[in-house]
């Protein structure tokens, strides 16, 4: 209980009046819950797909890396690696119900195709074309996959912020508002019981007054 607190009618005018802000601002808390919910749970369906896609990418290239390996050598998968440019990324600010997050996408996308390694179709089994698309294929996965992930911790962590958010004005604010209003209740009607006590008092000694002078 604060000890600032002035047993006034202002006072209690002042503090239904915080109840209705926070109570209207607890419920846009409420509202944008939901709403990420909805987003988080679409989102999951989403990723879990790509999460599936991109892993069979993945044990795809293991195998195919394996059978170039063991058909071409280690020499040859060190030569895949050769004059590749470096990716340049670009990087785009998102904002979903206040929750913000960045987005990916490769300024230019670089294929993965024989005629940019040093190496001789004619001279080289056909697991190697294989593993160059397989790469081609997956690189555009792998940064969709990425996004889905980004997006979806960031709003994962928007929720958590929002619902302690809600969890403070149901646990903390508003019941300390609503008990500083009852207890300058009680204290004007306490007030209010003292007054009209008085004025009965008041009212009977004067009518007996009266009574004695007739």
């Amino acid at each position: 209980m604060s000890s600032q607190l002035i047993p006034t009618r202002d006072q209690v005018i002042l503090l239904r009046r915080q109840i209705n802000i926070v109570s209207f601002g607890r419920t846009l808390l409420e509202k944008k819950k939901d709403a990420l919910l909805r987003a988080i749970e679409e989102d999951r369906k989403v990723f879990s797909e790509k999460e599936k896609r991109l892993k069979g990418l993945i044990r795809k290239l293991n195998y195919l890396y394996a059978l170039v390996r063991m058909y071409e050598g280690n020499t040859t998968v060190k030569l895949l690696s050769m004059n590749k440019p470096s990716i340049e990324l670009k990087s785009t600010m998102h904002t979903l119900m206040g929750c913000k997050y960045l987005q990916y996408k490769c300024k230019k996308a670089e294929g993965f195709t024989l005629e940019e390694v040093a190496l001789d179709p004619a001279l080289t089994s056909f697991y190697v074309d294989d593993l160059l698309r397989t790469l081609t294929d997956t690189e555009s996965v792998l940064w969709d996959f990425i996004n889905t992930k980004t997006k979806l911790n960031a709003l994962e962590a928007e929720l958590k912020k929002t619902m302690m958010k809600v969890n403070t004005l149901d646990y903390v604010i508003l019941p300390k508002l609503k008990t500083d209003l009852n207890y300058i209740m009680d204290i004007l009607n306490e007030r209010e019981r003292q007054e009209r006590y008085i004025a009965k008092k008041v009212s009977r000694r004067k009518s007996s007054q009266r009574d004695v002078k007739v």
